[in-house]
C-alpha cells in the first residue's frame, strides 16, 4: 500500500520496492539469459510466451514503482532536502522513460520472434539481458543515492 505523499515513510516504501525489483529482475535474468531449450525439450514451445508474459509484468512492476517515485514526490522531496543531488536526482528520473521504452520495445520483439521459426535469437537474449543489467544499475544507483542522502546526511543510520 502506497504511503501518503509528504511522510518520511516514503523511505521505507522505496526500499521495499527496491529490494522486490531487485529481485524480481533477478529471477528474470535467471530464466532470460539462459538459452531457450531445444526443439523437441520441455519448454520449447513455451519458452518465448514465458518470456513476453515475464517481460509484461516486470513492465507493470516498473511502470508502478516508477509512478510512485514521480507521483508520490518522492524525488522532488529529496530535491527540496538536499539541492546539491538536484542533478543526479533529475539524471535517475530521466531515466525511467527510457527504461520503460526498452522494456516494451523488447515485448514487442519477443512476441514476433514467438511467431516466427527460429530456434534460438541470441541478440534478443542480450539485449533483454543488457536491460536487466540497467535496470539493476539504476536500482542500485538510486538506491545508493537514497541511502546516502537520507541515512547519512540525517544521522538515521546513527
Amino acid at each position: 500500500m502506497p504511503v501518503e505523499a509528504g511522510t518520511r515513510e516514503w523511505i521505507e516504501e522505496v526500499m521495499e520496492q527496491h529490494a522486490h525489483l531487485r529481485a524480481a529482475v533477478a529471477e528474470m535474468k535467471q530464466f532470460a539469459c539462459e538459452a531457450r531449450p531445444d526443439m523437441g525439450k520441455t519448454g520449447y514451445h513455451t519458452w518465448a510466451a514465458e518470456l513476453s508474459k515475464r517481460l509484461v509484468n516486470l513492465h507493470d512492476e516498473l511502470f508502478r514503482h516508477f509512478r510512485y517515485e514521480e507521483v508520490a514526490g518522492v524525488m522532488e522531496e529529496l530535491t527540496l532536502s538536499h539541492p546539491e543531488a538536484a542533478t543526479k536526482l533529475e539524471d535517475i528520473l530521466s531515466e525511467h522513460p527510457k527504461l520503460l521504452r526498452k522494456n516494451r520495445r523488447l515485448i514487442a520483439d519477443v512476441l514476433s520472434y514467438s511467431e516466427g521459426r527460429d530456434v534460438e535469437d541470441p541478440r534478443l537474449r542480450r539485449r533483454i539481458c543488457s536491460l536487466l543489467d540497467a535496470l539493476q544499475r539504476h536500482e542500485q544507483d538510486e538506491t545508493a543515492l537514497i541511502q546516502k542522502l537520507e541515512y547519512r546526511d540525517v544521522g538515521a543510520a546513527d
